[in-house]
């Protein structure tokens, strides 16, 4: 497995670009990263905050400081 840093620079190439801002863009748009994932299913929500977890990594992992932020400490500006 990479190296924290080394994962890093991976995910900076696949998601840098127009096609992969659109992709990025695509993916937080259908994970709730900006909308309530709540439903009054419990299990549809688990499963949509599953989703939202999946695009906040993403986005975490995108972060200039990604190597440096312990995991799980949120993005400045996200919840």
């Amino acid at each position: 497995m990479h190296d924290r840093n080394m994962l890093h620079q991976c995910y900076l190439h696949v998601f840098e670009g127009e096609a992969g801002k659109a992709v990025l863009a695509d993916i937080e748009a259908r994970a709730y990263v900006r909308d309530t994932s709540f439903t009054p299913d419990p299990q549809r929500t688990a499963f949509n905050e599953g989703r939202r977890s999946l695009a906040l990594h993403i986005r975490r992992m995108l972060d200039c400081d990604a190597g440096l932020r312990p995991p799980g400490e949120a993005l400045p500006g996200i919840s």
